[in-house]
């Protein structure tokens, strides 16, 4: 291996960890601020207007991607777009949006008649300027992307959580009811496309056909796969407020909410920087399995005990968090914390498929899950939200298992590799929530107060399964304790690599 490819892994390295460093930084700084403006929020509105903003953001949130047509993601994939390719594809993103805006007015009234909520069609014609935002931003965002640029990436993201969260909470202090959520997203929205747009200014240019079509069809199998994968995802939430009312819809959303919040979070954070981190290194598959082991092993270490342990005590956060009126939530919480770990983890298949330019091969699973999901959970909400929630954990099988099978195949990954990288986490966080639900049922009284009980078993949890991470995970740890110190090390000695000692 010669000093330069050295060096290039060497650098990876460091790109990835800093990248982790600075998004880190950027989703915990504003978490605090977003999440305690959405809690004083909830006192302030009802279930009901949660309820209302969500379905109308089940339209927003497919057309958003069909809008945004893929651009942004091939402009980060396919390195040989340059100069005024990039300046046609903005163009073409912003027509997108533009016409993607005029089919939102135009469907606004038939949505609104089938939610039977007449409100939904002015609060559709407002929300569909942020599609506008989207085709402005997705150039100049795949640009930063590519260029694993993730300091300015992490700033735009800083100012836009701060924005909506603001605004959203003044909003709602003012009396503005359910619009107070709609309005904070689109401002927020709003700043984060302009300042995109400011650290990666891209001309406009005319489309010519002959320098768009690649990236336009590898755009549009990306949109038509996250297209139907947004749809089948958000489907349990149309059911649920098509057969079970908004209030109901608007407790099961925050049961997502809450359930997603552990896991999202970490998931959002590794997942923003592997992505151009896999573009990056996509024609090397042996760097590729690298990369995927040790990451799927860090997700499993950091999210499978945070679901496991949301699941045991999501009676106690909700009434804690939010009081009783929203007691609805707690069932459909346990199975989605659940589920949002595992969904997490295998989010990472997808993106290394994309890389490796199997974007028709995702559109076609979509088009499978789109068709498999809803009809489940039509069938499963006779027995309420609960059973709709729990339809995702027994269908797990069916939605994962053939795209983990085609990525294992693509980079030459054994199966055996991939259990013995997740099996000692899994085993970990079980034996807490084993260990939790003992100390719950037989030591803590029943007379207790909900959040001294909450707080005894979350500190529990956690010294349980840091016990376990010295016990069976032990030498995963030590491997990455390892690896930090090498990497300090590769900054003044020329010629480590780091990752090559986690595998």
């Amino acid at each position: 291996m010669t000093d330069a490819r050295r060096l290039d892994k060497r650098t990876l390295d460091a790109a990835f960890v800093g990248g982790l460093g600075w998004t880190a930084g950027a989703k915990w700084a504003i978490q605090l601020c977003t999440w305690a403006s959405i809690l004083i929020v909830a006192r302030i509105l009802s279930p009901a207007d949660f309820g209302t903003v969500d379905m109308a953001n089940f339209y927003l949130g497919l057309t958003n991607i069909v809008a945004e047509f893929g651009v942004g993601t091939a402009v980060m994939q396919m390195h040989e777009l340059e100069g005024r390719a990039l300046g046609e594809m903005k163009t073409l993103s912003l027509l997108f949006s533009a016409a993607i805006v005029a089919v939102c007015l135009a469907l606004s009234p038939f949505v609104a008649s089938f939610f039977h909520h007449g409100e939904l069609r002015t609060l559709i014609a407002v929300g569909s300027l942020m599609l506008l935002f989207s085709g402005i931003q997705a150039v100049p965002l795949g640009l930063l992307q590519r260029e694993m640029d993730y300091r300015r990436l992490s700033i735009s993201e800083i100012v836009m959580g701060l924005v909506q969260a603001g605004v959203t909470l003044g909003c709602a202090v003012a009396g503005f009811g359910y619009w107070a959520l709609l309005v904070g997203v689109l401002a927020g929205k709003m700043v984060y496309a302009g300042l995109t747009s400011y650290w990666k200014p891209v001309p406009f240019a005319m489309p010519r056909w002959r320098e768009v079509a690649r990236p336009l069809r590898f755009g549009f199998e990306v949109a038509a796969s996250r297209l139907l994968w947004s749809a089948y995802i958000q489907s349990d939430g149309i059911v649920v407020g098509r057969m079970l009312g908004s209030s109901t819809l608007g407790a099961y959303r925050f049961a997502i909410n809450l359930a997603s919040l552990p896991a999202e979070k970490i998931g959002t954070l590794i997942m923003r920087v592997t992505g151009p981190l896999f573009a990056r290194i996509q024609d090397d598959h042996k760097i590729v399995r690298r990369y995927f082991l040790v990451i799927s092993e860090s997700f499993a270490l950091a999210i499978l005990p945070l679901g496991f342990g949301l699941a045991i005590t999501a009676p106690d956060v909700v009434q804690t968090l939010l009081g009783p009126k929203w007691s609805g939530a707690v069932r459909p919480m346990q199975f989605l914390a659940l589920f949002m770990a595992l969904r997490d983890i295998m989010a990472l298949f997808g993106q290394i498929l994309t890389s490796q330019r199997q974007t028709k091969f995702l559109m076609w699973i979509s088009i499978m899950n789109f068709v498999v999901m809803p009809i489940s959970f039509c069938f499963a909400s006779r027995w309420g939200a609960s059973a709709v929630a729990a339809a995702w954990i027994v269908l797990t099988p069916v939605t994962f298992c053939p795209t983990a099978i085609k990525l294992f195949r693509t980079i030459d990954c054994k199966v055996r590799e991939y259990l013995s990288a997740m099996m000692p986490p899994l085993l970990a966080s079980v034996a807490m929530a084993i260990a939790v639900l003992a100390i719950r049922a037989w030591l803590l009284p029943g007379a207790w107060p909900v959040r001294w009980r909450l707080i005894v078993e979350v500190a529990a949890g956690g010294l349980i399964y840091a016990a376990l991470l010295l016990g069976i995970c032990r030498s995963s740890v030590l491997k990455y304790i390892r690896f930090f110190a090498e990497l300090r090390k590769a900054r003044s000695a020329p010629g480590s690599t780091p990752f090559a000692d986690l595998i």
